[in-house]
């Protein structure tokens, strides 16, 4: 037995403690804000990735001005944007494939009528999944920093600029509105996501449901942002309203959308009589099913 004890012993390989952490480095991350200045992001995150394009390490900052990290020394590339987004999560984990993402919402909250069924949907994006609106973000790319051991003083200035775009959606001469009946909007073909090392449009294109705002009897508005359309190729959109009653309408605002003077911030406008189903008629059990509003409703 005592013998075994030493073979054993013997055997075993002794490893010291690395006391020696002169690989690692402070680095202090600044932000400029130049190409954003009126931005109000309450934190910032920045995704290091090596060289290889392999995730290493995340950091979120308390201040969007930045801070000081300690980091290994070594060539890194950076992915950076805004963080405590409830409605936006952070997807993938290579350079290439990280991106920013909606989050699933029932058509219907908006309204806040979750107990009525789902409402039918045009035929060409009835599979789209459903995904709520963006929160505002900001983010962008550093493709190549290179940490050096054993120097002092280190930094590196990122520049984020604004990733999402405003939508702005108006409907004129609405007839027969009424504090009674319960009003949301959705909108096909957005873009479910936003690839920040190339700073483009990603993942499949979703249907968002919208709140639908009354400035007056007669006018029906939403304004939002989304990380753009048609994330795979030219498709086609649709606005349609819903209400309480189990009524809707369905508009195709494909080329308001495609051909926006300003792609950053697309303006949709319905400028013919819309007439609203009667909220007497909706609501009451037997009303079983959904029924579409035919209207005449040239777009062109």
């Amino acid at each position: 037995m005592l013998a075994a004890f030493i073979v054993l012993f013997g055997a075993c390989e002794h490893k010291e403690l690395c006391l020696d952490h002169s690989h690692m480095v402070d680095m202090e991350i600044k932000f400029d804000w130049e190409a954003a200045p009126d931005a109000t992001p309450q934190t910032m995150v920045v995704q290091f990735f090596r060289a290889d394009g392999s995730h290493y390490i995340r950091h979120e900052f308390t201040s969007a001005q930045g801070g000081k990290i300690r980091i290994e020394a070594g060539e890194y590339k950076l992915l950076f944007h805004n963080g405590e987004m409830k409605s936006v999560d952070e997807r993938g984990n290579t350079y290439d494939n990280y991106e920013v993402t909606t989050v699933s919402q029932s058509l219907l909250d908006p309204m806040g009528r979750g107990e009525l069924s789902m409402p039918p949907r045009p035929a060409e994006v009835v599979n789209e999944p459903v995904c709520g609106i963006p929160e505002n973000v900001w983010g962008g790319c550093h493709e190549q920093l290179e940490v050096l051991a054993g120097v002092s003083g280190q930094s590196v200035t990122l520049f984020p600029a604004e990733a999402t775009v405003e939508y702005t959606v108006k409907v004129c001469n609405v007839e027969n509105m009424s504090a009674d009946l319960d009003i949301s909007g959705a909108l096909t073909g957005m873009s479910e996501s936003w690839r920040l090392a190339d700073g483009t449009s990603s993942g499949v294109p979703v249907t968002m449901p919208l709140q639908l705002e009354r400035p007056d009897n007669h006018t029906l508005t939403a304004r939002f942002v989304s990380f753009g359309h048609c994330p795979q190729e030219e498709g086609i959109h649709y606005f349609s309203i819903y209400t309480s009653n189990k009524n809707f309408l369905d508009f195709d605002v494909t080329d308001q959308i495609h051909e926006a003077a300003d792609p950053k911030h697309v303006y949709i406008e319905i400028d013919e009589k819309v007439t609203l189903p009667d909220p007497e008629e909706g609501m009451n059990p037997s009303i079983s099913g959904w029924d579409e509003v035919i209207q005449d409703i040239p777009m062109n």
